[in-house]
Order: C-alpha cells, then sequence, then structure tokens
C-alpha cells in the first residue's frame, strides 16, 4: 500500500507539473533611465484589469537586471491574461501622476494604447496555451 501512495504522489507531481509549464519572457522596451525598478501586474480577470488589488500576479525587478535579462513569469495555466507595467524610477513602489497624468511610464500587453485612461481586457489580453514559452515585447510610454 505504501510503495502505491508513493508512485501516486510522484504522478500526481509530473502531471502538475506539466499543467503548469507554461511560461512568457517578456521584453520591456523605450527604457530610457536605468534607476528604479519595474513593476509588473499580470491579470486574468477582465473585471479586475489594471486595478491594482485585482492582479493575479504581480512583481518587481530592478531596471538595470530588465535590460540585462528581460522578465521571466512561469508556472503559468492555460488561460487568458494582460499585462500592465510601469517603470518606478524613484523606487517610491507607486504609479506617480502629476494633476491625474502618469509621471512614469508605462504600457501594457499586445501593446494596446492609451486613450482617455487604461485599454480594456479585451485590448490587452492574450491567450497562453498549455507548455508554451511564450514571447513579449512591452514598449514604455
Amino acid at each position: 500500500m505504501a510503495r502505491f501512495t508513493i508512485f501516486f504522489l510522484f504522478f500526481l507531481l509530473i502531471f502538475n507539473n506539466q499543467i503548469k509549464c507554461s511560461e512568457i519572457k517578456l521584453n520591456v522596451n523605450n527604457i530610457d533611465n536605468p534607476l528604479g525598478s519595474i513593476h509588473v501586474a499580470l491579470y486574468n480577470n477582465p473585471d479586475m484589469f489594471p486595478k491594482s488589488d485585482g492582479k493575479f500576479l504581480g512583481l518587481k525587478k530592478k531596471t538595470r537586471k530588465v535590460l540585462e535579462e528581460g522578465i521571466l513569469i512561469e508556472g503559468l495555466n492555460m488561460g487568458k491574461y494582460a499585462i500592465a507595467i510601469y517603470h518606478d524610477k524613484n523606487d517610491n513602489n507607486e504609479f506617480d501622476t502629476f494633476f491625474g497624468l502618469p509621471a512614469e511610464k508605462y504600457g501594457f500587453s499586445k501593446n494596446a494604447k492609451v486613450f482617455f485612461g487604461p485599454p480594456k481586457f479585451s485590448e490587452a489580453s492574450f491567450f497562453l496555451s498549455e507548455n508554451v514559452n511564450l514571447k513579449l515585447d512591452i514598449d514604455l510610454k
């Protein structure tokens, strides 16, 4: 019985890793200053995009490292996602604005356009299949 349990757990571990092995390699373009950090928010719910408390996954990486390596997001399930990023030059962990206008560069997946506010989820979203290594470029604006 113990061998069966060990075999079953081993099988589940392998099967689980095969389901969650998609990844996104994100290249960020138009970084004009290596200071600060790049903040990335990954969304999988259209109703929560691009709210800061609605992200599925958030991460922060030093800008110098992003310039050298890009950003890798691993272990994702198949599904529809959208990405919002910004360059936090002063590293205060906030997207700074000046009279409601962005004071720091930002961008969205599919380089979705901004017109009187952020794009809709449908404009920035993409479908991620199983077992895929997807490469995305986002241009900061």
